[in-house]
């Protein structure tokens, strides 16, 4: 007589990664509640499923006091790195609004998630994109969230209106020169004289930098105010920005500003109508004296835009110069010297040519020798069977021999996608590449698709230029 015995196959583990966000920390997120009971109840489930091989990782994943309206979160930033790395198989959220409020950045997340072969599931609302029904379910629902958000919001716009309508102030703080009496602006004489003297100051005055030192003698700062928290606002000196946020505010000349437009309001003036024109005649002629345009200048004019700081970390922002013999010269200028004056940064305004000759010097010579750069990425790529360092360097340097051949908005592209900030101080520049933006770079150089893309791209070049 012969036993037969029968042995159940193990199911595979599936390693489950518990992401949980709040946009106020505060311990509280309306009716979401705090990150503490989104944990619990993505625990709570993939408890339920350790019958199917469900277990939870022991890395912590989450971001409080953080909007969900952007993916540039620590919490998920983190998470995605040890989805490259592929060390998680299944990620877990209370809602799907905690990981992302809009359907374009869920998407971009799918797409990742399939690439690695992670599926995407929601305690609340019975998701689970390891089947088909599942994804749909999913792109449904995120739609209707975003419309709903979206209403919520012009709901909230049409409130505002409304109120601003009938004379009431929005918000907590007033403008310099009123104080809030039931959320109607009445005035403050001593502060309303302060306003009245930046103004008539402005026309007497040759130079905005002597109007803020002025300033700064006489102590005046700006407005003071709290939040609804209790926190202290504002009670700070006077810069470009400060000063020119009160010479532009309509406020105080009687208006309100609602429905896209400024509105006659029932607070009273405390700047002259005549004043007002005079101010903004003479801010006019500065400018065009200045020879400041208002046309618009291509992004490749200005590639570093956002990404150049001084030593200080404030950041540079374009300039363009007067013209000379009919020609602009563009340039990077610390904040500081523009908030407060020439020379307060100690660091000299930089041509946009010599910075971005220096920033695409430092990226060739990285792309001619690529290796360091491959020490530096994730284990889980470069060890890949698809990975060999050799092709991908060669390719590398294939990118880099066609980098003259490339439009202006291609090379903008290029170098946005490899730097992730540059430092100036006195005497050097320093390049931080983006690790990411690497990454990404190599993952399009594996496609054989994109390659002959590029190949095909120089022959019309070559085509254009025998013809």
């Amino acid at each position: 007589m012969s036993d037969t015995h029968e042995y159940a196959t193990p199911l595979a583990s599936k390693r489950c990664a518990v992401y949980t966000r709040v946009s106020v920390d505060d311990g509280n997120d309306g009716e979401i509640g705090s990150t503490d009971v989104q944990f619990m109840a993505c625990h709570e489930l993939i408890a339920s499923q350790r019958g199917q091989g469900w277990q939870a990782c022991d890395r912590l994943y989450e971001d409080k006091g953080v909007s969900g309206s952007h993916l540039e979160r620590p919490g998920l930033q983190k998470l995605l790195a040890d989805v490259y790395d592929r060390r998680v198989d299944v990620v877990v959220v209370h809602r799907l609004d905690r990981l992302t409020h809009h359907l374009g950045d869920l998407q971009k997340l799918m797409e990742l998630f399939e690439q690695h072969g992670v599926a995407l599931v929601s305690v609340t609302q019975s998701l689970d994109t390891t089947d088909l029904h599942g994804r749909l379910a999913l792109n449904l629902l995120t739609s209707f969230a975003q419309f709903e958000r979206e209403l919520i919001g012009e709901r909230s716009r049409e409130k505002r209106a409304a109120t601003r309508r009938q004379g009431v102030w929005y918000g907590n703080a007033s403008p310099l020169g009123y104080n809030l009496v039931r959320q109607r602006l009445v005035v403050d004489p001593k502060e309303a004289e302060v306003v009245r003297g930046i103004f008539k100051d402005f026309v007497d005055q040759d130079a905005v930098t002597v109007l803020i030192k002025d300033l700064a003698d006489r102590s005046i700062k700006t407005k003071r105010w709290k939040t609804q928290a209790g926190q202290a606002r504002g009670g700070r000196p006077f810069d470009r920005n400060a000063l020119y946020k009160v010479l532009n505010n309509r406020v105080y000349i009687g208006e309100v500003f609602y429905d896209d437009a400024w509105h006659t309001g029932d607070h009273e003036a405390i700047v002259p109508a005549e004043l007002w024109a005079k101010v903004h005649a003479l801010m006019k002629s500065r400018a065009r004296r200045t020879g400041v345009s208002n046309t618009p200048t291509p992004d490749s004019a200005f590639m570093l835009k956002g990404l150049i700081v001084d030593a200080s970390g404030r950041a540079m922002s374009p300039c363009l110069s007067s013209a000379y013999k009919n020609q602009h010269y563009t340039y990077y200028v610390s904040q500081s010297d523009i908030a407060v004056g020439a020379g307060t940064s100690g660091v000299p305004r930089i041509a946009t040519r010599k910075i971005h000759a220096a920033v695409w010097a430092y990226l060739r010579e990285g792309l001619r020798d690529p290796q360091p750069w491959f020490d530096a990425l994730p284990p889980a790529l470069t060890s890949h069977p698809s990975f060999d360092r050799q092709v991908m360097a060669g390719r590398l340097r294939q990118v880099e021999a066609a980098i003259d051949k490339l439009f202006p908005a291609n090379q903008t592209a290029l170098l946005r996608q490899l730097v992730e900030q540059v430092v100036v101080d006195k005497k050097h520049i320093t390049v931080r590449l983006s690790a990411k933006g690497i990454f990404e770079l190599l993952l399009e150089l594996l496609d054989e698709s994109y390659l002959r893309q590029v190949k095909k791209r120089w022959a019309d070049i070559a085509n254009e230029s025998g013809a």
